[in-house]
């Protein structure tokens, strides 16, 4: 199916051919953002996925992360976690955890999506 891309301040809206409304919606809150970050830890870690948060598209972006890469993946987004829940004022440790995943992670588009929406929501940078 061939689609027509849209981008806007709030997600990516796609338009199939036959003018069916496709979206996708990127994280629009600090809620949202840790509810996608669990997910992604689920899809990682082989765990059964609970609600559907993530598209087709991001379980395929994740699951072709090199088989030894995905639990380090999987660990440093469980430590974005744990900072992002209990300790949300600590932004040092935020950024740190950030820019390591994104340094070596940022390529993975449901990854790169992600820690934008943790340096909005969490870091106060747009």
């Amino acid at each position: 199916m061939d689609l027509i891309q849209i981008i806007g301040n709030k997600g990516v809206l796609f338009i199939s051919k036959n003018q069916r409304i496709i979206e996708k919606m990127t994280p629009t809150n600090s809620d949202e953002t840790i509810s996608k970050v669990e997910s992604m830890i689920r899809v990682l870690s082989k765990a059964a996925p609970r609600g559907n948060i993530l598209d087709q598209d991001d379980i395929k972006a994740l699951n072709q992360v090199d088989l030894e890469d995905q639990p380090k993946l999987a660990d440093r987004l469980e430590d974005m976690i744990v900072l992002l829940k209990d300790e949300p004022d600590n932004k040092r440790k935020i950024l740190e955890i950030h820019d390591a995943t994104n340094d070596e992670f940022g390529h993975v588009k449901p990854v790169h999506d992600t820690l934008d929406s943790v340096k909005t929501h969490f870091l106060n940078k747009k």
